[in-house]
């Protein structure tokens, strides 16, 4: 499992150099309304994050929380700081890939400390002048992920899960 975490770490750090293939949420050629749905990046301590995040939207790659931490926090050792994006989507029905993660600061804390990382796709229907956020939760017995509504808190969409962190 450790050996697993540092090697997903690393293609992690792989994965930043090439974003030709990243797509926005909102394709170009549509033109009507859209939502906000953020991704979140909780800080548990200096050297870890718990990451939620929308990894694809109608099968197009976006551009992720986890790679951007990762970039912006280059050369900082073995300190991590959040950096949480946001997407715009269109204002119809979609198919979303989310994704919760433990993140360190360095892979090679990874190897020795509790890790996790689930994703799966979930239908997303957004309504009109609504504000989403990926959230979730990561515990020794469960690591998960879903979209909700901002304003009231409540799970909008189905829950991906996997195994926890212990």
């Amino acid at each position: 499992m450790r050996a697993a975490a540092l090697l997903g770490g690393m293609a992690l750090l792989a994965g930043c150099t090439s974003l030709a293939s990243l797509e926005p949420a909102t394709p170009a050629d549509y033109a009507g309304p859209t939502v906000n749905v953020a991704d979140q990046a909780v800080q548990v301590s200096g050297q870890l994050l718990h990451v939620f995040e929308m990894t694809h939207v109608d099968g197009r790659r976006l551009a992720s929380t986890s790679m951007a931490t990762v970039r912006a926090n280059q050369g900082r050792g073995f300190s991590v700081a959040p950096v949480a994006l946001t997407n715009e989507l269109p204002l119809r029905p979609a198919r979303v890939q989310l994704q919760a993660t433990t993140q360190y600061a360095a892979p090679l804390l990874a190897v020795t400390r509790p890790t996790c990382r689930t994703q799966g796709e979930v239908d997303f229907a957004p309504e009109a002048s609504k504000a989403y956020r990926v959230t979730g939760r990561i515990t020794a017995e469960a690591c998960e992920a879903w979209i909700e509504d901002l304003a009231t808190q409540r799970p909008v969409t189905d829950r991906v899960s996997g195994r926890g962190t212990k």
